[in-house]
């Protein structure tokens, strides 16, 4: 019996981020891609979308290509990864940003939502360390500080609401939580 595709992607990233935790609190890895998963899945995106959002952080962070999530699930769930993934590691953190930041503001509505998505669960979850302990450490633990992160996470909502429906629910919650925040 095979298995669902979206079943699929949960094993082969649970897989994929065996071992890894959370930067602020010690939580398995696999909590923010599942999270992602499920935001999307609950905007009714495609399972393509859904498929990608879980698995948009394995080649970023594991020994996983794009190749190998082509092979396992598709070009269009590559391309969606692809498009939520920094392209060279090695770059300095401000140049990586740039790039994403303009990458986005051409992609398709899909890989908005999974970027979206993905930068959800991470303000929200740091907004849940700053209710706990407190914004030093919480902005301490991220490799820039708050005004650094304001304007990254802003320009990300920026190019993900270009030429789209700003009152997607995806992108209304985004703008709620940057508001929380910033």
């Amino acid at each position: 019996m095979q298995k669902d595709r979206i079943e699929y992607a949960i094993y082969f990233a649970t897989k994929a981020h065996k071992g890894q935790k959370r930067k602020i609190e010690d939580i398995d890895m696999i909590f923010h891609p599942f999270t992602v998963g499920m935001l999307l899945q609950r905007n009714n995106c495609d399972e393509d979308v859904v498929i990608a959002g879980i698995l948009h952080d394995v080649v970023e962070d594991t020994p996983y290509s794009f190749e190998d999530i082509e092979e396992q699930f598709g070009k269009k769930v590559r391309d969606y990864v692809y498009d939520a993934s920094e392209p060279d590691k090695t770059l300095e953190w401000e140049e990586r940003k740039k790039h994403t930041i303009e990458h986005l503001e051409e992609a398709p509505l899909g890989s908005k939502l999974i970027v979206a998505c993905d930068k959800i669960s991470n303000l929200e979850d740091l907004y849940e360390c700053i209710e706990k302990y407190g914004e030093e450490k919480a902005w301490s633990s991220l490799k820039r500080g708050k005004e650094k992160q304001k304007w990254y996470y802003t320009s990300v909502y920026k190019s993900c609401i270009k030429n789209q429906d700003e009152n997607h629910p995806i992108f209304k919650r985004y703008k709620k939580i940057l508001e929380k925040l910033f």
